[in-house]
């Protein structure tokens, strides 16, 4: 997969990875839009990187990204399905239905809404591809973020099946499959190493022109590793 000369849509791109992954792309010859939920952050992102082109959208609302989609969608070639939300969720002391839902809404059902709407244009680029930016977690639980891990599990699964149905057209499905990373999202967790941005997004520009299907920078190639070999002692680790 080239990795320049592309029209790239990063959904959650106006911080941490997404951020990153715009600057990184525009940076390297492609057309860049970011679409988010807060203006604010993506008036920001604009303001330093003025080539990137920002759209607010949020991805729990169809007739939002069927917007989005009308105005730009004959030009994405390369889609990469980054955003999502983190939350602590006990079941015992907290079990906030409402705040599981929304998880669900926007880390896996978002990701449904935007291929539903993208992936028919996609078909007639020479080159296309689709990146969903999944987790660790989806191989081994944290348990502290329940709904989190279930959803990029499912993220997981989604991204392994559509590969398959895809294999003989022009999209190509690629994984990106971050460790804890430093940002925003992360930032209360202070007793597991975390990865640069900056590292996972050169992970996924090597992984694309090399076309390695899944990439798993750092410690999630471990963390696959050893929920193969060893799930209990991963778990028990990881939720010590």
């Amino acid at each position: 997969m080239k990795t320049s000369g592309n029209t790239v849509l990063i959904t959650g791109g106006s911080s941490g990875i997404g951020a990153t992954l715009a600057k990184r792309f525009s940076d390297s010859g492609n057309s860049v839009i970011v679409c988010g939920r807060n203006e604010e952050k993506l008036q920001e992102l604009q303001a330093c990187s003025p080539e990137i082109k920002t759209r607010a959208c949020d991805i729990q609302d169809l007739d939002q990204i069927e917007a989005l989609r009308d105005e730009i969608g004959a030009e994405v070639n390369l889609l990469i399905n980054n955003a999502g939300i983190l939350q602590d969720l006990s079941f015992c002391t907290d079990p906030d239905l409402d705040a599981q839902l929304r998880e669900v809404e926007i880390n896996l059902n978002g990701m449904l809404r935007i291929l539903y709407a993208f992936l028919p244009a996609m078909h007639k680029h020479n080159e296309a591809a689709v990146v969903n930016v999944t987790s660790a977690t989806a191989f081994i639980v944290e348990a502290k973020s329940p709904i989190y891990s279930a959803t990029k599990a499912a993220q997981h699964a989604l991204t392994v099946a559509l590969r398959h149905q895809l294999k003989d057209t022009n999209i190509k499905v690629f994984e990106l499959i971050p460790p804890l990373t430093d940002t925003p999202m992360a930032a209360h967790v202070d007793d597991i190493p975390k990865i640069s941005p900056a590292k996972v997004v050169e992970a996924l520009m090597v992984g694309l022109r090399k076309e390695r299907l899944e990439i798993a920078p750092g410690l999630s190639s471990v963390a696959k590793w050893m929920a193969r070999i060893a799930p209990r002692v991963a778990f028990s680790q990881l939720n010590r």
